[in-house]
């Protein structure tokens, strides 16, 4: 229960750093304020606080308090962050168009990747997402059915990462991000709206849950003008 509660504490007070709550003070409420806030132990409180550390919303000054971070890029890519592209470019206006969803058997290779069976149940997604009415991306997904055991275009045209999370109360726990580039085939092209043969961004993730299970693994293909991508590094 603390491994779910602490992400929900943490979840509440990203919600509350996004609409502005603590823009006139900089900083958030002391420890005791929240463990009195959330009625929850001093442990779970600072585990919540790691998250927004490492998610790059706050950073600590001992003796201090725990301070907001300022922006200094906006709409962004997040190198950091688990919950998706809707999380991420919350200020853009985002357009989600299925291009298929499916059940597939987990291929030799998906197999390798995901750390299951060959002939394993996934779920298959592509989606092209649309930001500011401008093609951005191209999302490839394989969910394992035995841990996402449905999805719909309802759940897929929207965010995916809040149905798992809110819905499906998955707890997701951490994930490899391999990034590379590459020249980009004629369909893929025509998708994003670039020639052919120009570069694309991409971001392949191998996402886990706590236990360290597999459960997802995509590829997400970027409009290379138009993705920026950030890293915030926390030196120990």
């Amino acid at each position: 229960m603390v491994a779910v509660k602490y992400k929900e504490i943490a979840d509440r007070l990203e919600q509350e750093i996004q609409v502005g709550l603590f823009d006139k003070t900089k900083k958030l409420p002391t420890e005791e304020e929240l463990i009195k806030k959330f009625a929850v132990s001093r442990n779970t409180i600072r585990k919540a606080i790691t998250q927004l550390v490492n998610r790059g919303y706050i950073y600590q000054v001992q003796g201090s308090g725990m301070f907001l971070r300022e922006k200094s890029v906006k709409d962004y890519i997040n190198l950091g962050s688990l919950r998706g592209l809707t999380k991420d470019l919350s200020s853009s206006f985002i357009e989600t168009k299925i291009l298929s969803l499916r059940m597939i058997e987990a291929d030799e290779e998906k197999a390798r990747q995901m750390s299951c069976e060959a002939g394993a149940k996934l779920y298959y997604v592509k989606r092209l997402r649309i930001v500011d009415q401008e093609s951005f991306s191209i999302e490839i997904s394989y969910f394992k059915k035995d841990i996402v055991p449905y999805l719909n275009e309802e759940i897929a045209i929207s965010s995916i990462y809040s149905y798992l999370i809110n819905d499906l109360k998955l707890n997701i726990g951490f994930a490899d991000k391999v990034i590379n580039c590459e020249k980009i085939d004629e369909a893929t092209a025509s998708l994003l709206q670039i020639n052919p043969q120009d570069p694309a961004l991409i971001i392949e993730n191998t996402v886990c849950l706590t236990n360290g299970t597999i459960f997802e693994w995509s590829k997400s293909i970027f409009h290379y003008q138009k993705a920026k991508i950030l890293n915030r590094i926390n030196f120990k």
